[in-house]
């Protein structure tokens, strides 16, 4: 029974990961077409058609329950300052739980709850933002009381695919890893692997052309025609046109608040720290594939942020534009396929 014990998980006490800072500005990016707004439960979308009649209701494209969105691509609900009027008028605890939730995260594990952040939005990555602090961001991670609701609960480590790691063996290793990576050393040395893995069934030339042809006229789009293009250049050396910067008003604003740049070795550490310690590869890899395919995003966003630069982008917000592709193309389906083709050496 002890050893049962040790095995499960739990959301409390929450654990902020040390050096991550985040406030929301209101940039209003995440309120966009970076995604599907929503999913909503049928509850949320009673009490959105509450606020709005025609604000939310089911979705074809993404098989489920979402915000409507304007003729810009915005919510619905998104006004002209970039501000949720949801929350401007009735308050947080209004709007639907991905929308109080984003940005944050909650990961479940045997020693407490991990307070994770993803990047798809420049209040993460850019401006003099303050540390996460537990009682800052409960509210907003929480199911409207008092208890933290967890995106995913992980019970122990995959470390190869041989190996398997106790929470008590996994944090110093990690803590080794977060410590490099806040520091000055090359995050590809950091990471100890290769870009750029052998494809089972495919090859990174074909993965290349379908993110190209995955063009939809989207910003989503644009940024998959990045990666894209990256690829390409990388593998072959051939020097692609750009195909545009999305997402670049929001991007506007939050230069415009933040006069102190930043490194962009300090934006993509920052970000690859999170993406370790948000355990989100836990859940389907190991930790050997899992730097493999980091190394590999990390290749493509340092090849796009060097011609970022290179057409006269600040260094910190080059690096934030870049983060916001790859990790909204890392969550998707197209880049799931490639994961699952890989083959770390």
């Amino acid at each position: 029974m002890a050893g049962n014990k040790k095995k499960k998980t739990k959301v409390r006490p929450l654990l902020p990961r040390p050096g991550a800072r985040y406030t929301c500005f209101g940039d209003g990016l995440c309120c966009t077409d970076i995604h599907g707004i929503g999913p909503l439960t049928k509850k949320e979308v009673g009490e959105m058609r509450r606020i709005y009649r025609g604000s939310a209701g089911w979705n074809d494209d993404h098989d489920d329950y979402m915000l409507n969105t304007a003729a810009d691509g915005g919510c619905v609900f998104l006004m002209s300052d970039q501000r949720c009027s949801v929350h401007a008028q009735l308050g947080p605890e209004a709007k639907p739980d991905g929308c109080r939730r984003f940005p944050l995260g909650l990961a479940a594990t045997p020693l407490g709850g991990r307070i994770t952040t993803d990047h798809r939005c420049p209040c993460r990555t850019m401006g003099d933002r303050p540390e996460i602090r537990p009682e800052d961001v409960e509210p907003s991670i929480s199911d409207g009381g008092s208890r933290p609701i967890a995106d995913r609960r992980i019970k122990k480590i995959p470390f190869t695919a041989r190996e398997e790691l106790s929470f008590s063996e996994w944090e110093p290793i990690e803590a080794k890893y977060l410590n490099r990576l806040q520091s000055r050393e090359p995050l590809l040395k950091i990471l100890d692997a290769k870009a750029f893995p052998a494809l089972r069934g495919s090859s990174w030339e074909k993965q290349a052309q379908e993110f190209i042809d995955a063009r939809d006229g989207t910003q989503f789009g644009v940024a998959m025609a990045w990666v894209g293009d990256s690829i390409g250049s990388l593998r072959n050396g051939r020097s692609p046109r750009p195909p545009g910067r999305p997402w670049v008003a929001a991007f506007d604003r939050a230069q415009a608040r933040s006069p102190k740049a930043r490194t962009s070795r300090a934006v993509f550490g920052d970000w690859v720290a999170d993406e370790v310690w948000s355990l989100k590869w836990a859940e389907d890899y190991d930790f050997a594939l899992a730097r493999t395919e980091l190394a590999t995003r990390l290749t493509i966003a340092e090849d796009i942020c060097g011609r970022l630069r290179d057409s006269g982008a600040r260094a910190d917000r080059a690096a934030a534009e870049v983060v916001m592709m790859l990790e909204i193309v890392g969550e998707s389906d197209f880049w799931t396929e490639v994961k699952d083709c890989m083959r770390p050496s």
